[in-house]
């Protein structure tokens, strides 16, 4: 018997996992997929809004502000790169200035601190690339990036630590309710919990419909197209940069990363299919030439990869946060689209409340908060020469485009939550996700895998569930087969 099960794994379960490990209670996270961070949390713009955009009273106005307040101190916790960036809205007729002044008077109702309404000149100064015809910008300096994937990762590790069970490869597929309890019936096995949190992103609806079928909510799955920069441009823009937005959400963006390329997307389409991650040329051509009405310049020859996001629209219209009448004890935490990366360490606490009102729970004193990794490429040349001369394996770099070691992949694949696939190996540690992804280092990587795993290479997967690497011609020859 569990106290509470935890179903998805995406950043709005890791953040509540681990805002609950600091208690002395009995947790499990259940993720369908073969990895944590595989739905929207993996693909989206990475960036922590300010809070101009969502309607003042609203569940994602509140989250979104106190969630930004929060994105420092839980990132420097969880050894996350962070920056504050700031955002320009761009206006380029007074008809929308008057969005840039209805969106600043909404950030000022919701308590987003120093939004400034800017002129072309004080524009073109932060950012030369942006089209000469624009003729003003809502700036707002609060806005941040970060690593969303990473962030979910580290979050599920920290809650190890502090005793959470996690099981990979599981889906849901019934609730019952009985007495004083419930029980968790997965493709795999039957669990017993007090307590369940849905964070199951594009599938929660489904999570709902297994207590009440006629309930009326609904997933509208919105798919968001992505094209990826090299960081050869990485000043290209220094600033998150939006057109004004529409009913369909921000729009095509243009911002820096925190690894430092440069994103573009995304698009918005509504499609009948949760599943369909693949991107498309009309869905890049678009993102294409949106983007070139408001930069000018854009270097696309330097475009190293493009990807595909699914996010969580609902009917409902806000973030979901709430239990069914018939069935308490379940939060349902659904419809987390954008601002959801934002709103996620906000979320976290509204679960923590909800839990403390229905249970009485005491501090874990064990319970740490704290998770310290190493990135090679980030540490001074005499702390690398140290590890080095400790382990040799240090300076074995595998992945040449961001300067990944050896021993960062073995370290990942023995971590708290082991990455077993090379994508899990790329959330953990970025090697593949370079200009060359993963030409030169896919196969090593794959080999460290297979002697680390014991598997032979055959098994390898790219993200599990048959994604294999290596095609099997006959019983003796096999050869290696590149995935993107």
């Amino acid at each position: 018997m569990y106290d509470v099960i935890i179903i998805g794994g995406g950043i709005i379960g890791a953040l509540i996992v681990r805002e609950f490990s600091f208690y002395n209670l009995s947790l499990l996270l259940i993720e369908k997929e073969s990895d944590v961070s595989m739905g929207a949390t993996k693909a989206n713009s990475a960036i922590v809004h300010a809070g101009y955009d969502p309607i003042p009273g609203t569940l994602k106005a509140k989250t979104n502000v106190e969630g930004n307040k929060l994105y420092q101190e839980l990132c420097e916790e969880l050894s996350v790169p962070f920056k504050r960036i700031g955002a320009l809205v761009l206006a380029f007729n007074d008809e929308e200035l008057k969005t840039l002044m209805e969106l600043k008077d909404r950030g000022i109702k919701n308590g987003v601190p120093e939004l400034y309404i800017l002129k072309r000149e004080e524009v073109l100064k932060r950012e030369p690339n942006i089209s000469k015809d624009v003729k003003y910008a809502l700036f707002a300096p609060t806005s941040g990036i970060t690593n969303p994937f990473l962030l979910t990762v580290h979050a599920i590790e920290n809650a190890i630590g502090n005793g959470l069970v996690v099981k990979l490869n599981e889906e849901v597929v019934s609730i019952k309710k009985e007495e004083k309890f419930y029980q968790v019936i997965t493709n795999k096995d039957i669990y017993l919990t007090k307590y369940i949190i849905n964070c199951a992103g594009i599938n929660s609806d489904k999570i709902i419909k297994m207590l009440d079928p006629d309930y009326p909510f609904e997933i509208i799955p919105r798919k968001g197209e992505y094209l990826v920069l090299d960081k050869k441009v990485k000043d290209f823009v220094k600033s998150t940069i939006f057109h004004v937005p529409t009913e369909k959400g921000k729009g095509v963006l243009i911002t820096p990363t925190v690894e430092g390329n440069i994103l573009i997307g995304p698009n918005a389409e509504e499609i009948p299919n949760k599943e369909d991650k693949s991107t498309t040329l009309n869905g890049l051509l678009e993102v294409k030439e949106k983007a070139k009405n408001y930069c000018e310049n854009i270097p696309f020859p330097l475009v190293i990869n493009t990807f595909a996001g699914i996010r969580a629209s609902s009917t409902y219209k806000d973030f979901f946060i709430k239990e069914l009448p018939e069935f308490r004890n379940i939060l349902h935490i659904a419809g987390i689209d954008s601002p959801g990366i934002t709103s996620a360490p906000s979320i976290s606490k509204i679960a923590l409340e909800w839990l403390m009102e229905k249970e009485k729970i005491t501090p874990n004193k064990n319970a740490k908060r704290t998770l310290n990794k190493i990135f090679f490429r980030d540490l001074p040349d005499e702390e690398k020469e140290r590890l080095i001369k400790e382990d040799p394996r240090w300076g074995h770099i595998i992945c040449r485009c961001e300067h990944v070691s050896e021993m960062e992949v073995i370290l990942a694949i023995h971590s708290k939550l082991p990455a077993i696939t090379l994508e899990a190996i790329r959330k953990r540690t970025r090697a593949g996700m370079g200009r060359c992804q993963g030409a030169f280092c896919g196969y090593h990587i794959m080999k460290i895998l297979s002697e680390e795993l014991n598997l032979p290479l055959p098994q390898i997967t790219f993200k599990g569930s048959g994604s294999y690497m290596v095609k099997m011609e006959n019983k003796a020859r096999w050869k290696y087969v590149k995935r993107s």
